[in-house]
This record gives structure tokens, C-alpha cells and sequence, in this order.
């Protein structure tokens, strides 16, 4: 097994020509080929050298999805350096927090970050603080303009392959963040097996959205790209998604369920709002692919297939760039019927399961070897079983070395050599690993009862008159549920039923609150009468990063959801 650098030059000595990494810029996509990329590697690890970086020390990375992001993870790969990513959305008490405790030498941040936490970051003893960026700024040095060098030095720091590479900071849905230390086995360890389970090839397009930080996007949407060949196309912003992917036309899309819920629900509202022949047309072109996937098609079928596929779903692969083969799904549970909506419509979503302190890709499903509802066999790199209490226990390659400087936490959940999870699931007769839950999210019931909220929390998300859900109700006799309204479709139905919309008077409206309550029965119809949500309260307030109620891979923060709202 090799380090991180070593599986980079060999890309570069095979795929040098190749596009490596493409950003946005004048709306248009610029493009670094692997060769470029490694050229420019070098430049920022022998100016870092230069400016004193040395092997062991920690740089903190505080950046939005970009070359730069990758060239700084690179640098440090080559150095020796252990990289500390810094979620962009994190408060200035929790970047103190996470900088004092990994005691990190060197800040590399984003022009914006810096002036959003300039107290802070000017006032803590970096040895050194680069700008990346046009900010002129006394105690600073700027990310160089980098252009082709041919006279660069080379840098022979010995790494081994159990050397710390990286400490991710976990997203903290339960309590403070922890320290994740990953070292280059453990990285490479996971991205090869996750390879050898899923296909990837240097023709290969990833669109990458999500943050580099978290350890999800880091190993599915950037790792395993340069290890293939394969290109990387950086969306400008979360708020321009949709029309950066047109313009990328990627093949391979990780992402978390959110995003495929959204786009499932524009296009059902797209043809519900539609006349009564596209809405028949669409329909019967679905019964058509679901047929097509049993083989159970005459040859009229099949000519009623390929031309409506090309009439109608050919637009709605369009939404996505036209070109995705495969979309990797992470980060929460997607709803099974969305998964084989887009099966249907051409395009294969591949559900895993990982977690930070696992590198972190435990399991997926495979392209021709998959089960809806299940996360995949486990990846070869390491062993998965169920304990007695039926929480998932993992032991390989691709193990964190342990959380930094907290040997208590460490012991808590690694003991005999297995990490023990704190999700609970079951492995079938196949193989195929299906979670049922996070063991510290279970609600009691005063009953006794115990309950998973987040299959509920999906099925009502299925709604498009709710854009979030957060079920509760602990020593309660029943379940209730905060809900936050997709406030566009609740507008277009106050217009139509005669209801002013006003927020936040609007959601207590009695037209409204028996909306909702419609909504909640019809799609808790096929749930056990325990599970049915009793109670409900719409609020006006979405849960996002900014407000600290979601993780940076949009999970709740179910103990800050309670306080915020006094649950």
C-alpha cells in the first residue's frame, strides 16, 4: 500500500494530459490538467518549506470547494503535513474551539472567511496565516499566482504509509466535535476498495457541491477522482447547483438525499400542474421503465419506450447535465421509491453507508449488484458485524487511528481492535447491510415504546408542502413533529384557497394547520399506530448551518433543534 502522493504521480505519469480539476469563472469552466495540478503541488510545498512548514505540523484549511483546496491537501501530503479542514459554516466559538485543541501552526483561509472571523483569526499565534484572495492585510502572506514552473525543487520528505495524514473534526449532531485521525493508509485503503467495488475510469466527470471538509465529499468526490484519472467539475456556490451541473455535464454526482428529494418534487409538481395528455404521457413512459426493467416489454412497448425516453425523460436528465451515469448517495437514509424514480428515469443512485472515523466509506451498493433500502455489502478494506444490541461494529484498514488528544473518547469506541458505530442495523442473507437507526436518536415513549424518527422524518419529507421534519416526543405518550413548510408551494396554495400569506401568522391559520394535518396522516398512512405523529407545530425558521441546526452534510442536529425551540 501506498501514501497519498505516491498514488497521485503515478495518475499524473499515466494521465498528465487529462483534466484534473475545472472551475468556474465569467460563468464559464477553466480547466488543470494533471499535470498543472502536480506542477502547482510542488510550487505551494516548497514555498510552504520555505516559509518553515515542516513535516508533523498541523495546517488548518478553511476554503470553499476549489483547486486551491486540493493543491493545499496535496502540498501537505508532500510535507508530511497534517491537514485540519474547517467547516466554512462553523461560528467563531467553534472554530476557536477546534483551533485551540488541534493546536494548528498555520491558517490557510478564504478571502471571506477571513473577514467574517478576523478578531479571531488575527489574534491567535498562527506562525503563519495565508490568504487566499485580494484582501490587503498586515501579519499575512497570499496565495501566490500560480503559472507552469519548469526549475521547481524536489521535495523527498519521508512519508509512511501510518503517518497522520489529516484530523477531521465530526460533524457534532450529538455533543462537541472530536478530532478524526486518518492516516494515508487509512485513506487509501478505503478509496481502493471503494474502487474496486464501484467503477470509476479516467473519463469519468464528478460534479463536487458538497464541502471538501467533511470526509464524505473528501473521499467520494475527490479522492476517488484523482485516483481513477478522473476530472472534477466545482459547482460556484450551494446556490447555483443547478445551473453549474448543465454547464459540467458530469457522469458521476455524490450527494446527499436532499438534493434528489428536491428535483424529485419539482418534476412531480411540473407534471401535476401539467395538461392531461403530458401528465398521461409521463405516467405510462414510467410503467413502461418499470416494465423495461423486468424484461417484460413487446416490441411496440419498446419503440413507445425509446421514443418517449427521448421526448420527455431525455428533458429531465437535462436538469442534471444529461451525461450522469451513476449518483452516490451519503450522509442520511433516501427513500427507496425516490432511488427507483431515478432508476426508471436512467440513472442509478448507489446508497452507502460511513462515517468520519471509518475514512469513511464502510459500504455501498454496486451498479449491478444492488438492493433499494440498503446501504451495500461491506467494502473489502474491512469487516463489518452486528453486535448483540445490533449496533454495526467495523474493524479494517480504514479505522481512524483515533480521535486527537481524547484517549477517554477513543476507548469508548474502539475496543478489541472493532469500531463500534452507534447505528444499529442488520445484515441480510445476501450480505446487504441495511441501517435501522443512530442508537442516541431512538425516542422512548412514556409507554416504553421505542422509535426511529427518521423513517418518518422521510416519509413526511416526501410532501412538498414540507421542506423539513424533525419528529420528538421523549417520556411523551405520543410522537410530535416540527415542521418547516416548503414556503413556495405553501404560497401558491394560500393564493388558491384564499389565505393571506403572511409569515409567521400564516402558519397558524386554521385553513393551514388542517392542510397539514392531511398531509401528515396521508403520508404516515402505512406506519404502526405508534409510530403516527400525534401533534405538530410549524415554524417559520428552516433548519440550516448558518443557524447551527444542521451538520455541513445537512443532518439534524436533533439536541440544538430541541433547545432552539424549547422541545
Amino acid at each position: 500500500m501506498s501514501v497519498i502522493i505516491d498514488k497521485f504521480q503515478a495518475i499524473v505519469k499515466a494521465h498528465g494530459s487529462r483534466v484534473a480539476l475545472a472551475y468556474l469563472q465569467d460563468d464559464k469552466y477553466h480547466h488543470l490538467d494533471y499535470n498543472a495540478l502536480d506542477n502547482y503541488r510542488l510550487q505551494i510545498a516548497n514555498w510552504w518549506s520555505k516559509l518553515g512548514f515542516t513535516k508533523g505540523q498541523k495546517v488548518a484549511v478553511m476554503l470553499p470547494n476549489s483547486p486551491e483546496w486540493v493543491i493545499s491537501d496535496l502540498a501537505s501530503a508532500t510535507l508530511g503535513l497534517t491537514m485540519v479542514p474547517l467547516h466554512a459554516t462553523y461560528n467563531a466559538t467553534q472554530l476557536k474551539r477546534i483551533i485551540d485543541h488541534a493546536q494548528i501552526d498555520y491558517l490557510v483561509v478564504y478571502q471571506e472567511y477571513f473577514d467574517q472571523h478576523k478578531d479571531l483569526f488575527l489574534n491567535h499565534s498562527f506562525k503563519k496565516r495565508i490568504i487566499v484572495g485580494l484582501v490587503e492585510e498586515k501579519d499575512v502572506d497570499y496565495w501566490p499566482v500560480l503559472k507552469y514552473k519548469n526549475d521547481l525543487s524536489k521535495i523527498n520528505v519521508p512519508i509512511k504509509e501510518d503517518d497522520l495524514h489529516t484530523i477531521i473534526y465530526t460533524s457534532g449532531t450529538t455533543g462537541d466535535p472530536k478530532g478524526v485521525m486518518l492516516s494515508h493508509k487509512n485513506i487509501v485503503a478505503d478509496v481502493e476498495a471503494a474502487k474496486r467495488s464501484v467503477k470509476i475510469t479516467e473519463l469519468d466527470k464528478f460534479f463536487s457541491f458538497l464541502p471538501l471538509s467533511h470526509a464524505f465529499e473528501r473521499t467520494a468526490g475527490y479522492y476517488a477522482a484523482i485516483f481513477s484519472g478522473s476530472s472534477i467539475y466545482f459547482a460556484q456556490s450551494s446556490k447555483t447547483i443547478i445551473e453549474d451541473i448543465k454547464k459540467a455535464k458530469p457522469t458521476i454526482l455524490p450527494s446527499v438525499p436532499r438534493i434528489f428529494e428536491k428535483v424529485y418534487d419539482k418534476i412531480f409538481d411540473k407534471v401535476v400542474s401539467g395538461n392531461k395528455l403530458k401528465k398521461k404521457m409521463f405516467y405510462h413512459l414510467l410503467n413502461l421503465a418499470r416494465s423495461a426493467k423486468k424484461n417484460n416489454l413487446k416490441f411496440v412497448e419498446k419503440i413507445q419506450l425509446s421514443l418517449l425516453d427521448k421526448i420527455i425523460f431525455n428533458k429531465i436528465r437535462a436538469i442534471l447535465g444529461g451525461h450522469l451515469r451513476m449518483a452516490i448517495s451519503g450522509g442520511a437514509s433516501l427513500n427507496p421509491n425516490i432511488a427507483k424514480f431515478f432508476e426508471n428515469l436512467g440513472i442509478q443512485i448507489i446508497e452507502g453507508y460511513g462515517l468520519t472515523e471509518t475514512s469513511p466509506i464502510v459500504a455501498v451498493n454496486q451498479l449491478d449488484n444492488y438492493k433499494f433500502g440498503t446501504v451495500g455489502k461491506a467494502l473489502d478494506c474491512n469487516k463489518v458485524k452486528i453486535a448483540e444490541n445490533k449496533e454495526i461494529i467495523v474493524s479494517g484498514d480504514n479505522v481512524m487511528m483515533g480521535y486527537y488528544d481524547n484517549p477517554e473518547a477513543t476507548k469508548e469506541v474502539i475496543k478489541d481492535g472493532w469500531f463500534y458505530t452507534g447505528d444499529l442495523g442488520f445484515i441480510d442473507e445476501d450480505g446487504f447491510l441495511t441501517i435501522i437507526g443512530r442508537a442516541k436518536d431512538i425516542i422512548v415513549l412514556s409507554t416504553g415504546k421505542n422509535i426511529f424518527p427518521e423513517p418518518i422524518e422521510n416519509a413526511l419529507n416526501e410532501s412538498k408542502y414540507i421542506n423539513q421534519s424533525f419528529v420528538y416526543g421523549d417520556n411523551d405518550k405520543n410522537l410530535s413533529v416540527l415542521i418547516v413548510p416548503d414556503f413556495e408551494e405553501l404560497a401558491i396554495w394560500s393564493r388558491k384557497n384564499d389565505v393571506d400569506f403572511s409569515l409567521p401568522d400564516a402558519l397558524k391559520n386554521s385553513k393551514v394547520l388542517i392542510l397539514y394535518k392531511k398531509k401528515i396522516d396521508k403520508w404516515l398512512k402505512g406506519f404502526s399506530e405508534i409510530e403516527k405523529v400525534q401533534n405538530f407545530i410549524l415554524v417559520s425558521e428552516e433548519f440550516s448551518q448558518e443557524n447551527g441546526l444542521l451538520t455541513p452534510t445537512l443532518k439534524l442536529r436533533r439536541k440544538m433543534i430541541k433547545g432552539k425551540f424549547d422541545l
